[in-house]
C-alpha cells in the first residue's frame, strides 16, 4: 500500500487532483443515491469503517517516514518533500470532511488493532513534528495528525440546541432542595450530591456556582418557614449537611494532579464572595437570625475546614456595618435565634444516643429524665433535625425501640421501679409514634422488626398512605382481654390488682373496646357520658393508649359514611381536652407527654378529617387528602405563591405534594405543564421550567412516567393545529429530556452507598445513614469524569470514553451481550418505569416522522433525541438502544441534512457493539447520500 501511495504521490495523476484520487475511491463507497426504500447493512457499508481506518493508517506511516529521513539526515529529497506537502494537503481534507470523519471514528471502535498502531505511530514522531521547519507552511496539520490519533466524539460537533450560557438567577436549585429536604431529610449525603452534580451537569454550573446556588438556596428557605420543625430541619441542614454535600462534590471534582489547600476549599471562599452580592437575602437572614448569619455560618464551618478564621474576619467585615445597623434598628429586643438552639443541640443528641445505649437496669431513673428533657420546649424538634441530617435518626430509633422494649410491664412489679418503668414505655411509644408520623415507617423502620413497637405499627397504627382495615384490628384483639378492658374501664375501682393484663396487651386490644363503646352508643346502651367517662380512663391510665385509641377511630372513620363521623370525632376530641390542675401536678413529667400526646392525635386526626379551611390549619408534613376546597382551586392557589415569590415556598412544597398524593402524577403534572405554556415570554417559560423540573422530584419516577405516556402525547396533537408553538414545543423537549435524565440517575446514588428510599414515593431501597468515604475520591473523580459536560481529551490524555478505553474490554459477540464495560464507565441501569415510558414516547416519535412531510410534530421529534444526546451524553446510552430502527432513517428523509450532523448520529448508537456500529455506518450513509442529492439540486 505504501509503494501505491508513493506511485500517485509522485505524479502518476495530475498534481490538482492526488488529494482527490486518494480520498474519492473511499468515498466512493458510501456515495450511493437514495433508493426507494433505504436498506440497512450493505456490503460497501460493513467494509467501509476499517477501509478509512487502514487509510489513515497508511498516512500516518507516509508521515513517519518523512520525518525518519529528516530526523537522520537533517534535510530530505524533492520527491520526499513532493510526498510530504501532498500528504498534508491530504490530512487536512480528510480532517474538514465530516462524513470521513465520522466514518473514522467508528472504525477506531471496529478495528481496534489498528487504531492503537495509529496512536502509537504519532507517539513516535509527534516530537520531531513540533520541531521540525517542515510544517511552517502547514502549521494546522500537527493539531491535524493529533486529532486523527485521538479522536473522540468531541471532535464530531452537533448542532446545540441546549443553551451553555450561565443564567444569572437559578430557579432550579432551591426548588429541587425544597422538595428533597421535605420528602428524604434524612437520605445520606451521597443523596443530595447525586442529585446536585446531576443539576451541574444540565446547567453546566461551574463548582463554585454550585455552591454559591446550594447555600443561597439554603437561605431562601430558610427564611421562608414558618412552622418550628421545618425551621429547625432547614438550619440544621444548612448548617450540618450542606459541608458535608460541599465536601463530597470538592472531592467528586478535584483533579487528581491538583494541589488544593488543606485548610479550605477555593471554591466555597469564591462562592461566599458572589453570596456577599446578595444584601436583601443577607439583610433578611441576618433579621430573622438576629446574628450575622455569614459569620455564624463560618464558624461552623472552619471546623470542617471549607474555610480559615481569616477568610471569616474578612466575610464577617464586609456586613459588619450592615448587622449592626439592623440590629440597632430591631432594638435589641430580638429573641435568641434558633440557630443558636440549632447548634447547640448537636451535643445533646450525641449524649441522649450515649444513655440510650447504657445497660438499661443501671440508668432507669436518669434516662427518663433525660427523655422527657428532650421533650421541653422545642429541644425533640431540635434534636430529630439535626439526627436526620447527621444520618443518625436511624440509630435514635433503633435505640428507642429497644428502650420501649426494656420497658414493657414485668409482672408483679410495684412501687416506684413499676412507675418509672411505666413511664418510660409511655414516652417511648410517644416519642417512637411521633418520629413514625413525621417521616414514614418506611424510612425509619425495618421491614420484618419483630418488636412490640414495629408490629403495632405494623397492624395498627394509622399511617398516611397506608390506611389500615379497622376490621383487622379487631380481629387481631383477644375477646377475654377486651372483656377484661371494658369492665375495668366501666368501674376503675373493680379492677383486680392480680390482673395479668399488660400495657403492651391494652395497646393491641383497644380498637375491640372502642369498637364494643361505638356499637353501644350507637345503640343507646352507653350515654354521651358513659363514653366520656371510659375514654378518660384510657387516657389517665397512659399517654400511649389514647394514641392506640385514636388510631383506630381514625382507622374506622375512613371506612364508614360522613354521617356516622361525628361520634368517633367527638371521642378523638375527647382525648384531646385539657387534664386538670390536680391532674398536671400528681405525676411528674406529665405535661411533656401530654403535650406529645396531643400533637400525634391532631395530625391523626388532620389526615383523616382536615379543618374546612387550608388557609386557617397548619400544613404539616401529613398534609391531609381529604379537603372540601376543590383540587384545582387548591392548585391555582398554591401556584400563585410560587409565582408571587419566583421560587418555592417550604408550606408550597407540602401542599403540591398532598395534591400529588390527591389527584395523582398525570393530574399535578397536566397543570404544572399547563403553568409552562400559559407563559408568554420565553424567559418566563424557562424559569417555570426550572421550577416545574423541580416540582415533579416529589415522584420523579411517576411523574416522568405521567409526562412521557399521557401528558407529551396529548399535547402533542396541539402542536398540528397551532396551538403550541414556538417556543413553547421547545420547552416541552426540553423538560422531558430533563425528567428522563434525572429518573435515570436518581436511583443509582453515588459509587459506595446503599440506595435510599423515598418517603412517601413507593421506592424499593432502605434508607442508610452512611457517607461516602471521601478516600474513595479516585474512584468517584471517574465516575464524574465519565458523566461530565466536556470529555475532550488533550495532548496524550485519553477521556474515558474513548475507543481504546471503551472498547478494549468489550466482548464483541451480539450472542453473549451487546458488550462488558469496564467499571469506571459504568453506566445507569434502566429500571420500570422509566424504561416502558421511554419505549412509549420513541413509539410516539416514530409516528411523528412516518409521512413525508416536516411538521411541528417532526421538529418536535428531532428535538428531543438531540437534546437527550446533548444533555445526556454517555449516561443515556442504555435509552437510546431503545430507538426504534427506522426512527432516525426516516427523520434523515424528512428534516434538513444541516440539522441531523455527523456528530449526532455517532452518539446515537453504542459504537462498542456491531449492532451499533452498523447501524451507525447505514445513518451516515444515508445522511451523506441526501447531503449529496440537496447540493445536486441547488447547482
Amino acid at each position: 500500500m505504501l509503494h501505491y501511495g508513493e506511485l500517485i504521490l509522485k505524479g502518476c495523476f495530475p498534481e490538482e487532483s492526488v488529494a482527490m484520487y486518494i480520498i474519492w475511491p473511499i468515498v466512493f463507497y458510501s456515495n450511493l443515491w437514495l433508493a426507494p426504500t433505504l436498506i440497512r447493512n450493505k456490503t460497501e457499508e460493513s467494509i467501509l469503517p476499517n477501509a478509512v481506518t487502514s487509510f489513515v493508517y497508511w498516512i500516518m506511516q507516509i508521515v513517519a517516514m518523512v520525518m525518519k529521513h529528516y530526523e537522520i539526515g537533517g534535510e530530505i529529497t524533492g520527491e520526499q518533500s513532493y510526498m510530504f506537502e501532498h500528504t498534508c494537503i491530504i490530512v487536512e481534507k480528510f480532517t474538514s470532511n465530516q462524513f470521513l470523519m465520522g466514518i473514522f471514528y467508528i472504525g477506531c471502535y471496529d478495528d481496534i488493532e489498528t487504531y492503537g498502531k495509529i496512536r502509537d505511530k504519532y507517539n513516535g514522531l509527534k516530537n520531531i513534528l513540533g520541531s521540525s521547519h517542515l510544517l511552517s507552511r502547514y502549521h494546522t496539520v500537527v493539531q491535524s495528525l493529533q486529532q486523527l490519533a485521538y479522536l473522540d466524539d468531541t471532535k464530531l460537533p452537533m448542532p446545540c440546541l441546549h443553551s451553555t450560557g450561565l443564567e444569572s438567577i437559578s430557579y432550579c436549585v432551591q426548588p429541587l432542595l425544597a422538595v428533597e429536604v421535605l420528602l428524604n431529610a434524612c437520605n445520606d449525603t451521597s443523596y443530595f450530591v447525586t442529585e446536585l452534580q446531576m443539576i451541574q451537569r444540565l446547567k453546566n454550573y461551574s463548582l463554585t456556582r454550585l455552591i454559591y446556588e446550594i447555600v443561597r438556596a439554603g437561605f431562601i428557605s430558610l427564611s421562608n418557614v414558618v412552622e418550628v420543625s421545618r425551621d429547625t430541619l432547614w438550619g440544621a441542614f444548612t448548617f450540618f449537611k450542606v459541608p458535608h454535600i460541599i465536601k463530597q462534590l470538592h472531592a467528586l471534582q478535584r483533579p487528581s494532579e491538583e494541589q488544593t489547600p488543606n485548610d479550605h476549599i477555593p471554591e466555597v471562599v469564591e462562592a461566599f464572595e458572589l453570596l456577599l452580592e446578595d444584601n436583601l437575602l443577607l439583610d433578611l437572614m441576618d433579621t430573622k437570625c438576629s446574628c450575622n448569619i455569614i459569620e455564624y455560618l463560618l464558624n461552623d464551618w472552619t471546623k470542617q475546614h471549607l474555610v480559615t478564621d481569616l477568610h471569616v474576619k474578612h466575610f464577617a467585615t464586609q456586613r459588619e456595618g450592615t448587622s449592626l445597623m439592623l440590629q440597632k434598628r430591631e432594638g435589641g429586643n430580638q429573641a435568641l435565634s434558633i440557630i443558636n438552639f440549632i447548634i447547640r443541640a448537636e451535643v445533646p443528641l450525641s449524649g441522649v444516643l450515649k444513655t440510650l445505649s447504657t445497660d438499661y437496669n443501671k440508668v432507669q431513673e436518669a434516662l427518663l429524665g433525660v427523655l422527657c428533657q428532650v421533650l421541653v420546649g422545642n429541644s425533640f424538634d431540635l434534636i430529630l433535625s439535626v439526627a436526620t441530617v447527621e444520618g443518625r435518626l436511624k440509630t435514635f430509633v433503633t435505640r428507642l425501640i429497644q428502650c420501649n422494649e426494656n420497658s414493657k410491664q414485668v409482672p408483679g412489679e410495684n412501687g416506684k421501679p413499676s412507675i418509672i418503668r411505666s413511664t418510660l414505655f409511655d414516652v417511648s411509644f410517644l416519642m417512637l409514634t411521633f418520629i413514625v408520623q413525621t417521616y414514614g415507617s418506611d424510612v425509619v423502620l425495618s421491614e420484618h422488626g419483630d418488636s412490640f413497637f414495629e408490629k403495632w405499627v405494623r397492624e395498627c397504627m394509622a399511617e398516611r398512605n397506608k390506611p389500615k382495615n379497622p376490621r383487622n384490628m379487631i380481629a387481631l384483639c383477644d375477646e377475654q382481654i377486651v372483656d377484661e378492658l371494658l369492665l375495668s374501664l366501666r368501674n376503675p375501682e373493680s379492677q383486680h390488682k392480680n390482673s395479668n393484663l399488660t400495657w403492651q396487651d391494652i395497646c393491641l386490644n383497644l380498637p375491640g373496646v372502642l369498637n364494643h363503646v361505638l356499637i353501644a352508643w350507637e345503640k343507646d346502651i352507653l350515654t354521651s357520658t358513659d363514653v366520656k367517662s371510659i375514654l378518660e380512663n384510657i387516657k389517665r391510665r397512659m399517654f400511649a393508649f389514647s394514641v392506640c385509641s385514636t388510631s383506630f377511630l381514625c382507622a374506622y372513620m375512613y371506612s364508614v359514611r360522613e354521617n356516622e363521623l361525628l361520634k368517633p370525632l367527638n371521642m378523638i376530641q375527647q382525648f384531646l381536652t385539657p387534664l386538670s390542675s390536680e391532674e398536671m401536678t400528681s405525676q411528674e413529667n406529665l405535661k411533656e407527654r401530654l403535650g406529645l400526646s396531643f400533637q400525634i392525635i391532631r395530625k391523626m386526626q388532620q389526615d383523616v378529617h382536615p379543618a374546612s379551611n387550608l388557609k386557617s390549619r397548619s400544613i404539616t408534613l401529613t398534609q391531609n387528602l381529604v379537603s372540601q376546597t376543590p383540587l384545582s382551586e387548591q392548585f391555582r392557589e398554591v401556584w400563585k405563591t410560587v409565582t408571587e415569590h419566583g421560587w418555592l415556598p417550604v408550606m408550597s412544597a407540602q401542599v403540591l405534594e398532598s395534591l400529588l398524593q390527591s389527584g395523582g402524577p398525570t393530574w399535578l403534572t397536566r397543570h404544572l405543564i399547563q403553568e409552562i405554556l400559559n407563559c408568554k415570554y420565553s424567559k418566563d417559560m424557562m424559569k417555570t421550567m426550572d421550577i416545574v423540573f423541580a416540582v415533579l422530584h416529589l415522584d420523579i419516577d411517576r411523574n416522568t412516567e405521567a409526562l412521557l405516556k399521557d401528558v407529551i402525547p396529548m399535547y402533542a396533537h396541539q402542536m398540528v393545529g397551532g396551538e403550541i408553538n414556538e417556543p413553547q414545543s421547545y420547552v416541552l423537549a426540553l423538560l422531558s429530556v430533563y425528567c428522563i435524565i434525572s429518573a435515570l440517575e436518581h436511583r443509582q446514588g453515588a459509587i459506595g452507598s446503599l440506595q435510599l428510599k423515598r418517603a412517601r414515593t413507593h421506592s424499593e431501597a432502605d434508607c442508610s445513614s452512611g457517607d461516602l468515604d471521601l478516600n474513595n475520591a479516585n474512584k468517584l473523580r471517574k465516575l464524574n469524569q465519565e458523566g461530565g459536560s466536556d470529555n475532550s481529551c488533550s495532548n496524550d490524555f485519553l477521556c474515558d470514553n474513548h475507543p481504546l478505553l471503551s472498547a478494549a474490554g468489550v466482548v464483541n459477540n451480539d450472542t453473549a451481550g451487546s458488550s462488558i464495560a469496564r467499571e469506571s464507565t459504568r453506566l445507569p441501569t434502566l429500571k420500570e418505569p422509566l424504561h416502558s415510558s421511554v419505549q412509549h414516547i420513541f413509539k410516539i416519535l416514530h409516528q411523528f416522522v412516518s409521512s413525508d412531510q416536516l411538521t411541528p410534530k417532526v421538529y418536535f421529534a428531532y428535538r428531543f433525541i438531540s437534546l437527550l444526546v446533548e444533555c445526556g451524553g454517555e449516561r443515556v446510552r442504555p435509552l437510546l438502544k431503545l430507538l426504534p430502527p427506522q426512527l432516525i432513517q426516516n427523520l434523515l428523509k424528512i428534516m434538513v441534512t444541516e440539522n441531523i450532523s455527523v456528530g449526532l448520529i455517532c452518539r446515537l448508537y453504542d459504537l462498542r457493539t456491531t449492532t451499533g456500529r452498523q447501524s451507525a455506518v447505514s445513518d451516515m450513509c444515508s445522511w451523506r447520500n441526501i447531503h449529496l442529492k440537496e447540493n445536486s439540486v441547488k447547482l
